[in-house]
């Protein structure tokens, strides 16, 4: 029944393009973090959010929604929106917990970031309401409004790559050491 809505590649491109903000910033928003710590909360919790994102995908893909019914495929598919948003939401507060890091432009580059996944929040808010409220009546009807809710996720986590804040070799030099930012690489 959503046969073309949220395909493997769809799913890696979202996340590979909003994970480009990663290397653009080199890293996260408290006053006088250090690089290393500030890094290190960063990328853990993208690093949470790029599992639960591609977990997510990958229930709604082998879930049986392209052959069940337009009710049985509804409900996964609201799994799956549900499941982005609880993991964008708890993106943006680890990320707003990160704090400021000490470098040149910090505040800009946390608020930026943190700014981003609150953002990216709100919009998947209103897509999981409206995957709530997919019709199933007809197989068109329920087609128009799942396309709708992907239009939705796809606006939402775009606006995450948007991103550019100001570049820093201090965060650039302390995500190259850290373990947890090895996992946003590939």
């Amino acid at each position: 029944m959503i046969a073309g809505l949220v395909k493997p590649a769809s799913v890696r491109a979202l996340v590979a393009v909003a994970l480009t903000v990663v290397a653009v910033t080199g890293c996260g928003g408290s006053s006088g973090v250090k690089p290393a710590a500030y890094v290190r909360s960063m990328c853990s919790a993208l690093g949470n959010w790029k599992s639960d994102v591609q977990r997510a995908g990958l229930q709604l893909q082998t879930s049986g929604a392209r052959s069940a019914s337009r009710a049985v495929a509804k409900q996964d598919y609201q799994r799956f929106v549900a499941a982005l948003l609880a993991a964008t939401q708890r993106a943006a507060s680890a990320l707003q917990s990160a704090g400021t890091p000490s470098v040149t432009n910090g505040k800009q580059i946390a608020s930026s970031l943190a700014g981003a996944f609150s953002t990216a929040s709100r919009k998947l808010t209103q897509a999981d309401a409206e995957a709530g409220s997919i019709s199933t009546a007809t197989a068109s009807t329920f087609q128009l409004g799942a396309s709708s809710v992907t239009t939705q996720i796809k606006a939402a986590l775009v606006g995450i790559a948007a991103v550019t804040p100001s570049q820093s070799a201090q965060l650039r030099a302390a995500a190259a050491k850290e373990p947890a930012c090895q996992v946003l690489r590939g």
